[in-house]
């Protein structure tokens, strides 16, 4: 009987690494989660300071993101990774202690969460950029498949079980839960074999920072359909962020005349249509990584459009999974191409770019969102957001077909040898 991910799970430390991720990811969603209530409670439900301790989370990533990235490919990742754990660990055990003294107050709540972010820059390069060096290539899709389903179930799980531990605790003692799960993940980490490539030792006599970022950059100039994915990510984001945290409960609220009930059945549906996706698509060795990111980023755009020409909650719930089937397929499509394409001493800095932008296209989104919808309807800038990545997708399809014609050759080549 063939076992999905059975070679795989057989791997002692990709088993290390894939439950530090579950154990690190669920410790995050928690403090998120936890973050948003105590700060409503901290500044009587202010939205001008619920929005700064968002941004708190966002920005420490846009301004030391790629410098996080530089030193990911100089230093040993995986003692970053564990280090980052430790710190986070720390900080989130700070919060409950500094609360039960009634020492908490929301400037100090503000500093932890950019320190936590901080801390991220870090570590969330090492991550992505060891996972080639711990897996062979013919194993990457399905690795960052799996990696990615842990995610995305810890995304959808953990929210949905913080009824029951409530029953068990007091709120505050998420933060303690939150502090247990990230202390896990960084015993994980420590507990699995890694040895840095001596081209990562050797990249340490590197001249400066700013010469490793100009150097980063000029790689991207000269390898376009590199750069290409990363700005068809970008541009996804920013207009899907705002789109679906702050468009989709007013066009469920004028036109369907739908509550918060529907708007957490549609983010539920895609959040489990996302995961299954993940797992699914690690399963097919044989499918060609452009042709999956292209695919995905036409049925992202397809579904956002289709919400805006058709307003009915039947036709969500359909276009919603598309759009998590879509967001999956880009995703984890463009993990892969960046891991088998990018050479290895760039790694850090390259997702680290990525992770940039990403982070500075949501934060664009959200701020741009409101003045938007004040000239145009829900229904118009929910078809205008869905063209325009539908567009992307058809123009990446077409831009990178040489390159995927040769990926296919190269597949068949190895096939028949």
């Amino acid at each position: 009987m063939n076992i999905p991910y059975r070679e795989l799970l057989r791997e002692k430390n990709f088993i290390y690494i894939l439950f530090a991720r579950l154990f690190r990811r669920s410790a995050l969603v928690l403090f998120s989660i936890e973050l948003i209530w105590l700060t409503m409670e901290l500044t009587d439900s202010s939205p001008f300071y619920l929005s700064l301790i968002v941004m708190a989370e966002t920005l420490p990533f846009i301004i030391f993101g790629i410098y996080g990235g530089v030193k990911a490919d100089k230093w040993n990742k995986k003692r970053v990774m564990v280090i980052s754990d430790i710190g986070i660990a720390m900080l989130l055990a700070l919060l409950p202690i500094l609360y039960l003294l009634d020492s908490l107050n929301y400037s100090m709540l503000m500093a932890i969460a950019a320190a936590i972010t901080l801390f991220s820059c870090f570590s969330e390069p090492c991550f992505r950029a060891i996972i080639p060096e711990l897996l062979p290539k013919s194993q990457l899709q399905e690795g960052n498949a799996l990696l990615d389903s842990v995610q995305r179930g810890a995304a959808i799980l953990i929210p949905a079980s913080i009824g029951i531990v409530l029953k068990i605790t007091a709120q505050i003692h998420l933060f303690s839960l939150a502090f247990i799960l990230m202390l896990v993940a960084a015993i994980l980490h420590l507990l699995f074999a890694y040895s840095p490539k001596k081209q990562d030792i050797s990249e340490r006599r590197s001249p400066s920072t700013r010469s490793d970022i100009k150097y980063a950059l000029a790689y991207l100039k000269t390898n376009k359909g590199i750069s290409f994915l990363m700005l068809v990510q970008g541009i996804s984001i920013m207009i899907n962020t705002g789109l679906w945290r702050v468009g989709l409960p007013i066009y469920l609220d004028t036109y369907l005349e739908k509550d918060i009930n529907t708007f957490g059945y549609i983010t539920g549906i895609l959040g489990a249509t996302s995961f299954a996706a993940s797992l699914l698509l690690g399963l097919f060795k044989k499918m060609n990584p452009i042709l999956l990111f292209n695919s995905g980023v036409i049925l992202w755009g397809g579904g956002l459009l289709v919400i805006g020409v058709f307003p009915s909650i039947t036709v969500i719930y359909i276009a919603t999974i598309f759009i998590g089937i879509g967001q999956a397929s880009e995703g984890l499509a463009r993990i892969v191409i960046l891991q088998d394409q990018v050479p290895g001493h760039m790694l850090g800095k390259i997702f680290s770019i990525s992770s940039t932008l990403n982070y500075t296209s949501d934060t664009l989104s959200l701020g741009a969102i409101s003045s938007i919808l004040a000239v145009f309807t829900t229904a118009v800038v929910f078809s205008g957001g869905g063209a325009v990545i539908l567009l992307t997708g058809i123009v990446g399809a077409l831009t990178l077909r040489d390159r995927s014609q040769k990926i296919n050759q190269e597949k068949l080549n190895k096939e028949l040898s």
